[in-house]
């Protein structure tokens, strides 16, 4: 069978269609890739002549695939197939669309292959697990799969995208991911209802051993070239054992500068010292408000300034860089606040601090607490867009949180500036300060990633 995935044009490789792509691949099935905003879609289709065409959606972009799928389907003869973060999340809406086939639910390497097999093999795909599948005006709700230890599956089919894309292949920065699941409950993020999707199916939070993870990057190091690496896990140092066992390896076998992920409430010396030995030379860490209260209370972030603090000050000592993240208009916060935690930042010396906008993603626990707030009504999917250009909430002075989104890294870096910022959000520039964050995130990312490139980050 010939499955065929559209995107939209990236830079990080997508890993996860990449796992897909070689679940499939080594299973006799032929894949390709399409840009949608970059390629001509169609030009594709005629060529490569797909029987499933395959859309891995978030929400944010959902809408602009369920059009691209929309009008293909008046001209071409496919199954279509939702897949990805909100197809898992809101099935029941994608399914709304009467032009979409199936939807995959979770983790999708054994489904898809499963249904290749089952078209293949002209035999029914109406109860594969993971997938909801209309037929003849019935939709089969499947329930998921047990879920896979991470050392059974295949490496992602980087081949297929370095061969098509060579921006990519050339891109110094390669990325991992070492871990799937995170312990945590943020209630912005979607993290518990993916757990509770999966409830009695196996372990959440899985790891692959050291040595499936250097097999990859010593694969990649031997066919492409590679500079860093950039570890894409929630959590990269979430187990100490393997941590240390990793930094061992790692610095036998690979020694190339790399990038990671902390939490600061799962940070000390012992884990600073691992990654400095194996060579780790950025991190990034959240810490999204600098008011103790928000963030204990109603982000569920138990970490005290101090704790901030001394894990900002480890990195220094241990010439490690460091990215901070933070999020302002937050449900019970105010411009005072995000003041605040635009001072933590300033205070921790980051390489660099940048904020997102909060968005009220429904089904979240901050949503309900939005609403219950009367910060926001009942909200539909179409109206995210991402989490940079606007608050949906009903909030004063949003214009001034606008601004401050766009100078946060800048003054981050120049606190120089810090007296004047309460004037400097109240004037009517917030195109001058949009050219100011890109020029400067881009500048810093490039001292992150040591790549001294912008086309890459």
């Amino acid at each position: 069978m010939r499955i065929l995935f559209v995107t939209k044009n990236f830079i990080i490789e997508p890993l996860g269609i990449m796992y897909l792509m070689s679940a499939l691949e080594n299973s006799g099935h032929k894949t390709d890739i399409v840009q949608a905003d970059e390629e001509d879609v169609e030009a594709c289709i005629g060529k490569f002549k797909p029987h499933i065409i395959a859309f891995s959606v978030i929400t944010g972009n959902h809408a602009y695939f369920q059009n691209i799928n929309f009008e293909l389907k008046k001209r071409y003869s496919y199954l279509a197939l939702f897949g990805g973060p909100h197809a898992t999340f809101f099935p029941e809406e994608v399914m709304k669309d009467s032009a979409v086939d199936i939807v995959c639910l979770g983790e999708g390497e054994e489904a898809i292959v499963e249904l290749a097999n089952a078209l293949k093999a002209k035999k029914s795909y109406s109860n594969i697990k993971n997938l909801w599948v209309r037929q003849s005006g019935e939709i089969y709700k499947n329930e998921v799969r047990p879920l896979q230890a991470l050392d059974s599956i295949d490496f992602p089919a980087r081949k297929i995208i370095y061969d098509k894309y060579e921006s990519s292949r050339q891109n110094p920065i390669k990325n991992i991911i070492t871990t799937r699941g995170c312990p945590f409950n943020c209630p912005y993020c979607y993290n518990h209802l993916i757990k509770k999707i999966y409830t009695g199916k196996g372990a959440y939070v899985r790891q692959r051993s050291v040595g499936n993870v250097i097999a990859e990057m010593l694969e990649i190091k031997k066919y492409y070239p590679v500079k860093m690496f950039y570890f894409q896990d929630d959590i990269f140092t979430i187990n100490k054992e393997w941590l240390k066992n990793f930094s061992d390896q790692y610095k036998k076998t690979i020694a190339l500068p790399f990038h990671c992920h902390l939490r600061v409430n799962m940070t000390d010396h012992q884990v600073i010292d691992l990654l400095s030995m194996a060579g780790c030379a950025s991190v990034s860490f959240a810490i999204e408000t600098g008011n103790d209260e928000i963030r204990t209370k109603i982000l569920g972030r138990s970490m005290a300034k101090e704790q901030i603090f001394e894990v900002a000050e480890m990195l220094r000592k241990a010439k490690i860089r460091f990215r901070i993240f933070n999020m302002i208009g937050i449900p019970g916060g105010s411009i005072k606040i995000d003041l605040e935690t635009l001072k933590l930042n300033i205070q921790c010396r980051p390489d660099l601090g940048w904020a997102s906008i909060y968005q009220p993603y429904p089904k979240t626990e901050l949503y309900e607490i939005a609403k219950k707030m009367n910060l926001c009504k009942e909200i539909k999917l179409d109206e995210f867009n991402n989490f940079f250009d606007k608050s949906v909430l009903d909030i004063p002075d949003k214009q001034q949180l606008l601004n401050l989104q766009r100078l946060f890294s800048f003054v981050v870096s120049w606190p120089i500036l810090m007296p004047l910022i309460e004037i400097l959000i109240r004037l009517p520039l917030n195109s001058l300060y949009s050219k100011i964050n890109d020029f400067w995130k881009n500048h810093c990312n490039n001292r992150i990633y040591a790549t001294h490139t912008n086309k890459y980050l």
